[in-house]
């Protein structure tokens, strides 16, 4: 079956497994310098892409271990969309003279070779000849009409040509820049890094109905921890009824998810490699070598405790406030929700620059109801200028948390801005 579809892929093309259009993307600079990347497109290539499932791409090509899980890893989709945004790369610099590309349809893992439409050229209007009559009166003013209509045609030109930048400019893509301090300091020490995805805490129940097994899934948002299930009255009645649960963690928070791998892509455009991971992987285990973003709510950063519990900074339950412990002369205690209209209303957030154990890693903590606008605040000029001013005026500390305001209508951010910032630690 798979021969099939490569055959199908590839019809026309005189060397099926490496034709002249992937052979010219894999040996490109663009992909020079991102080997992993180049392997990927390789791997998808020889199996088919469309048949071959994400556990496969993981396992095979990507070296994630057998117990590698698609529900809570989103490394596959990460990198396949890591790889669109490469080969786009390519054919807009080195192969823009291309006649045929290598695309990856979105949702889906099929490599495929498609030849380039040329746009239909636009033929010239026929000129109108219409006789020229030459009147004695008239003799002398053409020169200076001349030279008029020239200047005319000039300034038509400068103006279409500016018009057509702008209008280029507006259509592209926007391309990470030049990383500012905060993303260089962060990603200093060159240690590898993952992104970790908040995985919230379910109960399962197993059913019995009519012969049917089933399965009853609660999730209680002030129960973070399994072995304080029986704080819940809840829990307690599904337990009396259905029995002893089993824990489950396998989903993650759709907002959190998009937040997490728009920040991946920014950090990969940038020049730094990331790994999107549940927090199922053990985040505390993977300070001992690695930087570690974590995104998350109240209730879903519990596998962080012990670093949260260091902070100055605190969210409180459900998001609704961020309460100061021991807060300075002039701080505020609190920084609560403001409730502008039904839709519309300012949640406070927690930014945290930590560090990893042993001091050679480095923890950050996006803490927030929207996760997505503290993402923003990071990865946009305006968010990275208010981070540096108050990061200066309040002495440079190499480790620091901060409260951030992200002022939402429903789901879309409208603007962001910091509270206040303090160094991290007594």
């Amino acid at each position: 079956m798979k021969s099939a579809v490569r055959n199908s892929v590839n019809a026309g093309l005189a060397e099926r497994d490496h034709p002249a259009a992937l052979q010219n993307v894999l040996a490109s600079r663009t992909f020079e310098r991102a080997p992993a990347l180049r392997s990927l497109l390789v791997y998808l290539w020889q199996h088919g892409g469309g048949t071959v499932s994400e556990y496969a791409i993981a396992t095979e090509a990507l070296g994630r271990p057998p117990g590698f899980d698609a529900k809570t890893d989103a490394t596959v989709r990460v990198q396949i969309s890591r790889l669109r945004q490469r080969l786009e790369k390519f054919y807009e610099e080195e192969g823009s003279g291309a006649d045929t590309r290598v695309v990856i349809p979105l949702g889906s893992h099929l490599v495929r070779v498609e030849p380039v439409i040329a746009p239909k050229p636009q033929l010239p209007a026929p000129a109108l000849i219409s006789p020229v009559v030459e009147e004695p009166s008239r003799r002398n003013t053409t020169a200076p009409l001349a030279i008029v209509c020239g200047l005319l045609v000039v300034v038509c030109c400068i103006l279409g040509t500016m018009v057509l930048k702008a209008r280029q400019h507006s259509a592209s893509p926007a391309r990470a820049s030049e990383p500012v301090r905060f993303w260089k300091a962060f990603f200093g020490d060159n240690r590898p890094t993952r992104i970790i995805l908040p995985t919230p805490l379910f109960f399962s129940f197993q059913t019995k109905r009519g012969g049917q097994l089933g399965t009853v899934m609660l999730r209680e948002t002030q129960i973070n921890d399994f072995a304080k299930r029986t704080q819940s009255p809840e829990y307690r009645l599904l337990e009396r009824m259905l029995g002893q649960p089993q824990l489950a963690s396998n989903y993650t928070v759709t907002s959190d998810t998009f937040a997490s791998v728009r920040l991946a892509r920014y950090l990969d455009g940038a020049g730094f490699a990331t790994n999107v991971l549940s927090s199922a992987d053990s985040a505390l285990e993977a300070l001992d070598a690695e930087n570690v973003i974590a995104l998350g709510t109240w209730g879903t950063l519990s596998p962080l405790q012990p670093y949260l519990d260091r902070m100055h900074y605190v969210l409180s339950a459900h998001e609704f406030s961020v309460d100061v412990r021991d807060p300075r002369p002039g701080d505020p205690k609190s920084d609560k929700i403001i409730q502008e209209s039904d839709l519309r209303s300012v949640w406070p957030g927690v930014i945290g620059v930590l560090p990893g154990r042993g001091g050679q890693t480095h923890l950050l903590v996006l803490a927030s109801r929207h996760t997505s606008a503290l993402v923003s605040f990071l990865t946009s000029h305006n968010g990275l200028d208010q981070l540096e001013r108050i990061w200066k005026l309040n002495g440079s500390p190499e480790y620091y948390e901060m409260i951030v305001n992200a002022e939402m209508n429903g789901d879309k951010l409208v603007q962001f801005w910091p509270v206040s910032l303090r160094p991290f630690g007594p």
